[in-house]
């Protein structure tokens, strides 16, 4: 059974869109990926996996106006994506920057409009009509500006080191080259190279990392997702084992209203770092702090003395 790469990416952002919609209703800071995912999911639908291309067309008009409604959704979707990456870490979304997109979605649809001849609806309408100078422009500024948004998120996020944006780097990569690959076939078919084996075979090398970028990005961004809704239960659990290891040592602790469960860790670990001061503390009170020093880690910079208490004195004096 031949399943095709854009439909692993429809799939990949159906259930991105699904599982962000609950937090997009909650919090104002997940709507963007939100956004991001559902306009993917839009474009990568204009390409047929769910609905022929005819049949989507025929609803616009049947001239291939698919394709551009396809590249605006595309384009969109990059863009907030790019946004949503560059404030996982909780930096705000500057609301004045959205002037951008239609500055975007106008530099390349006067050149689809101008293009002589599109034809009739075609799956393969950039390849059959890639000869006249108005689809290498229309196309190759779609292709420009992706590169354009893609640079900016790896450029953006380049010093994050949770593990999650790897995938995300990986996949930004794929599509800036998939993007490059195209822009260099428009211009071997618009100079009318195109018809040899060699020319036609950098054309097919386009669609596999495309979507394949756009899959690994959502599964970043999905693993940001799963790491977010468990990251809390595990700080509550931290939270707790430290409270009746603190309780355990004779130590009276008042409770904080509303306290975020990170930083009742974080709290609760220095004070159990404390005790270490005037007694030693056990293997099991070691280990916990240094579990909680990783799991801090990723939320902000545990404090130097969690490690150094959590580590057994034994073995830095051997």
């Amino acid at each position: 059974m031949h399943i095709r790469i854009e439909a692993v990416a429809f799939l990949a952002l159906l259930v991105l869109t699904l599982l962000r919609l609950p937090s997009a209703l909650r919090e104002p800071s997940s709507r963007l990926t939100w956004v991001a995912s559902l306009a993917g999911l839009g474009a990568v639908f204009m390409v047929g996996v769910a609905v022929p291309v005819p049949v989507i067309d025929g609803w616009m008009g049947g001239s291939n106006v698919v394709n551009l409604v396809q590249n605006v959704l595309a384009t969109t979707a990059f863009w907030f994506v790019m946004q949503a990456s560059r404030t996982l870490d909780g930096t705000r979304f500057n609301r004045r920057s959205l002037w951008e997109l239609p500055a975007i979605f106008v530099s390349f649809t006067i050149p689809f409009f101008l293009i002589a001849d599109r034809g009739r609806t075609s799956g393969d309408f950039v390849k059959e009509t890639a000869t006249q100078l108005g689809l290498w422009a229309y196309a190759s500024i779609y292709m420009t500006w992706v590169i354009v948004i893609m640079s900016r998120m790896l450029i953006g996020i380049h010093l994050r080191t949770p593990r999650p944006y790897v995938l995300i780097r990986v996949g930004a990569w794929a599509i800036i080259v998939a993007s490059l690959i195209e822009i260099v076939y428009l211009t071997l078919r618009v100079a009318r190279q195109g018809g040899t084996p060699a020319v036609e075979f950098v054309g097919s090398l386009f669609t596999i990392p495309f979507y394949g970028g756009v899959v690994l990005v959502c599964a970043g961004i999905i693993a940001f997702a799963i790491a977010r809704a468990t990251r809390r239960p595990v700080h509550a659990a931290l939270g707790r084992l430290l409270k009746r290891a603190n309780v355990g040592r004779g130590m009276t602790l008042a409770a904080i209203p509303d306290e975020d469960p990170v930083h009742e860790a974080y709290r609760l670990a220095v004070r159990l770092t404390d005790i270490a001061n005037s007694e030693p503390l056990t293997t099991r009170e070691r280990v916990l702090l240094r579990a909680t020093a990783e799991v801090l880690d990723r939320q902000m910079k545990a404090p130097t003395v969690l490690r150094m208490t959590s580590v057994d004195p034994k073995a830095v004096n051997a």
